[in-house]
């Protein structure tokens, strides 16, 4: 249900004690299922070492630490000898044994593939995408699975995907850009997630879990230096203050680099073409892309008893990085461009890395049309500094509670705080058609309880929980639209977005036999979101703008929505060298109100989405467990699709209102492969197809110009794979130096649903290599990282605005990283 009104005038929270690596013993038992036997460690399946895997998750039950980080991890053991347990079903689980397309990466296999953020896991998962976002939507994270997500940064939108740091949830896309800061694993979790996981999620999930502190004295550090003047230091430090009882562990990172974009002044590169010059020299005036990026952790494990263990852990992120780059594709507006300019002289050439960017509003008159209106009238120029700023805090707590041995209490309570800004020059050209400047400030609480244990010696496996989630978001800065012409649209947004969301569930397996288990999940959740608009003028911050947009000043509009989603999966384990499921589940998104209305009657609420998900899977280990396959299948059918209208309407030229279009369905393929052929030789691939078709566009969904049932979803490429390879290599006593090569393809797509041939990012291929030399005690690594090894030039997204321009993010260009490792 959805309404429109007008007004007048620490870090605390969690990481469960479910992040337990387990190394499963040959020919246990595990959940109820029991492992195959393996001839010898080196025939052994292809994937992450861990310890001994627990049938729950609690202190009484970890696994025993697995030893200090004296020695560092081999390359070799990227991919090794044992099994990686996943915690995606509320418990510990063999991933092997996890009846969901789920994608499971340990620390150390990402840093022999070059990872540094969280981005860089995209391409070891099938169907699933994640890019850095550029221009309005600077500093977000878009994370698409299935076709399903959210490239949009405003708090209006609820993720499409869920990404959580140490089992806890954040609630936005901005600032989502996560450094891989001494990680343990990453889990992703391809389908919906409406019964699992802290909140709903209709698209997967991408979920962190860093180290946690254990037993012993140890750590590491780490320093590189690269292309660009990149330089990165970063470590970790684990201490045993009490033995068995407290543990810390510290762990940072500081990294900066300069820009691979430049910006240029077009007057000073070309002095005759009536262009004005403010620049002189080599006519360069500022760069894109750097990085300047602090980030630390630290975490407290207490074991106050054998029955209960408790996790703290606080983040800080301090982020003064220059804005993603911006390049000109298209402009077909000729506002506030004088007479003789084409604005066409500002588009680069199709490979080219730079702009004519100013990131200037200049001095303008208002047009008559706004002559008596308070706060009309002669204005000055404004200049945004092009930096994308982040300063971020969660502090998080979970408490595991053995109440006996089949029962657990878990508690995780998690408080998150960030401000941020991102400056656009959403023209590209040098006479300041569209800047915008948006400033974030955000809080978030949330707190989770869940009640996990057996019956029946086994037979049953439960879970049942309640979520909450509170945030307010503050949504501020300027929009200096057309300055100077009749149609302007100037404000300064002082938006205020409270949320609230609470579901319980409950999730139950019941192990028919040793090898068939049938799967339920059910969780009812109620949403509210509210948005407040302020409209003012930015030269006169007092006084509502003088603009259209201040109609708007003080107009609330409210969603308020609930939805029961349910789960229902059946397992059967064939031998113990194959497993499939078949599943049916549902999702569901909340719904919110237009954040960018330029107009009163563009201030409307828009609903939530619902997803239904089919799928069939399996997992095997073949050979001998020298190869591991999994494989899935699924159909999609997705209702009150939500896209974006930037068609005019009678009121207003510009327009961005996100519209519930109508319903479609995905359909496609997941198929991941890790083998090892032979001691030392690692080799890891996985592939992936995704269609989209249109079933049915509604009312709404027929105003958006270009639309039609034979276009393809945004930010949905239909084929996706790639390979990698590592081999070890052993010398006589003197170390061991491991080559790896990554390669990886994704064909093109269009990152709006109108499918304007302007914006299509076309396909690519990426080669990426690193080689590794560790000397005999394990303790010393020197490695070399090239990315985009062959220089491929390519876009990492794009965007159509409303006023005729349409921009891309040229992705980095071949970049090479030496760093050098100790452990201690």
């Amino acid at each position: 249900m959805t309404t429109t009104t007008r007004k007048h005038g620490l870090l605390f929270g969690a990481s469960t004690a479910a992040l337990l690596m387990a190394t499963a013993a040959h020919g246990q038992t595990i959940n109820g299922h029991p492992q195959p036997q393996s001839p010898s460690a080196d025939a052994v399946t292809p994937e992450q070492s861990a310890p001994a895997v627990p049938d729950k998750t609690s202190p009484a039950s970890a696994a025993p630490d697995t030893g200090s980080e004296s020695q560092s991890t081999p390359p070799g053991d990227a991919v090794s000898t044992g099994d990686i347990v996943v915690t995606a079903q509320f418990r510990t689980q063999r991933l092997q044994d996890t009846p969901l397309a789920i994608t499971a990466l340990n620390g150390a296999l990402l840093e022999s593939k070059g990872a540094s953020n969280i981005l860089d896991v995209a391409n070891a998962a099938p169907n699933v995408t994640m890019r850095q976002a550029g221009g309005a939507n600077g500093g977000a994270a878009q994370v698409f699975i299935r076709g399903v997500g959210q490239a949009d940064s405003q708090f209006a939108f609820e993720p499409g995907v869920g990404m959580y740091v140490d089992d806890v949830y954040y609630g936005t896309v901005f600032g989502s850009i996560f450094d891989l800061l001494d990680l343990d694993r990453v889990e992703v979790l391809r389908g919906p997630q409406g019964t699992l996981s802290g909140r709903n999620s209709i698209g997967g999930a991408v979920k962190l879990f860093s180290k946690k502190p254990e037993s012993g004295n140890s750590g590491y550090v780490e320093a590189a230096y690269g292309r660009f003047n990149r330089l990165e230091l970063k470590g970790a430090a684990n201490f045993e203050l009490i033995p068995d009882k407290l543990m810390v562990r510290v762990s940072g990172v500081a990294k900066r680099s300069d820009g691979y974009f430049k910006r240029f002044d077009y007057g000073c590169l070309n002095p005759n073409s009536g262009v004005q010059s403010s620049a002189s020299g080599n006519c360069q005036t500022g760069e894109e892309g750097g990085r300047n990026f602090q980030a630390g952790r630290l975490a407290l494990r207490i074991i106050p008893s054998d029955n209960v263990e408790v996790n703290l852990i606080g983040t800080i992120t301090s982020d003064d990085s220059q804005v993603a780059p911006q390049k000109l594709r298209d402009i077909t507006t000729r506002a506030n461009i004088p007479a003789g300019i084409d604005p066409r002289i500002f588009i680069p050439g199709a490979e080219d890395r730079f702009s004519y960017a100013t990131y200037i509003s200049p001095a303008f008159t208002d047009p008559a049309r706004f002559n008596g209106i308070p706060g009309a009238g002669a204005h000055p120029a404004v200049a945004l500094q092009p930096n994308m700023r982040l300063r971020a805090k969660m502090i998080s707590g979970a408490i595991d509670w053995d109440l006996s041995d089949d029962l657990t209490l878990t508690s995780i309570t998690a408080y998150q705080h960030y401000t941020g800004s991102n400056a656009t020059d959403i023209d590209l050209t040098p006479y300041g058609l569209n800047t915008v400047l948006s400033t974030y400030r955000y809080n978030q609480f949330t707190q989770e309880l869940r009640l996990g244990g057996s019956l029946l010696d086994k037979f049953l496996d439960y879970t049942i929980g309640a979520y909450y989630f509170k945030s307010v978001g503050r949504f501020e800065g300027a929009n200096y639209n057309l300055p100077g012409l009749a149609n302007e649209n100037i404000y300064a947004s002082n938006d205020r977005i409270p949320s609230e969301s609470k579901s319980v569930f409950a999730h139950v397996t019941a192990n028919i036999t040793d090898r068939l288990s049938l799967i339920g999940g059910l969780r009812y959740t109620k949403d509210r979101k509210d948005y407040s608009f302020g409209r003012l003028n930015p030269f006169f911050p007092n006084l509502p703008s003088y603009t259209s947009a201040g109609q708007i000043n003080g107009v609330t509009g409210s969603y308020r929505g609930n939805s029961v989603d349910y789960r229902a999966n059946l397992q059967y384990r064939w031998s113990d060298q194959l497993m499939t499921y078949v599943q049916f589940s549902t999702g569901y998104r909340a719904g919110g109100v237009n954040p960018r209305p330029y107009v009163l009657d563009q201030a409307v609420p828009f609903d939530s989405e619902r997803l239904q998900a089919y799928e069939v899977g399996f997992k095997a280990d073949l050979f001998g467990r020298v190869l591991r396959l999994n494989g899935s299948l699924f159909i999609n059918e997705y209702s009150d699709i939500l896209f974006n209208n930037q068609s005019p309407t009678l009121t207003s030229v510009l327009n961005s209102t996100p519209v519930n279009a109508g319903d479609a369905q995905f359909q496609g393929v997941e198929l991941e492969a890790n083998i090892r052929p032979l001691d030392g030789l690692l080799i890891d691939a996985s592939g992936s197809y995704l269609g989209f078709d249109f079933k049915r566009i509604g009312a709404a969904g027929a105003t958006i110009t270009g639309i039609s049932l034979d276009n393809r979803a945004p930010f949905a490429p239909e084929w996706k794979g790639n390979l990698g390879m590592q081999y070890e290599i052993v010398t006589n006593g003197k170390g061991s130096v491991t080559p790896r090569f990554d390669i990886s393809y994704q064909s093109s797509f269009f990152p709006q649903v109108d499918n304007d041939p302007r914006a299509r990012v076309k396909g690519y291929a990426l080669v990426n290599t690193r080689l590794t030399w560790m000397n005999d005690d394990r303790d010393l690594q020197v490695a070399l990282t090239i990315s985009n090894l062959l220089d491929k030039y390519y876009d990492i997204s794009a965007l159509k605005y409303p006023i005729g321009v349409v921009s891309a993010t040229p992705a980095p260009p071949r970049e090479w990283r030496l760093s050098v490792r100790k452990s201690f």
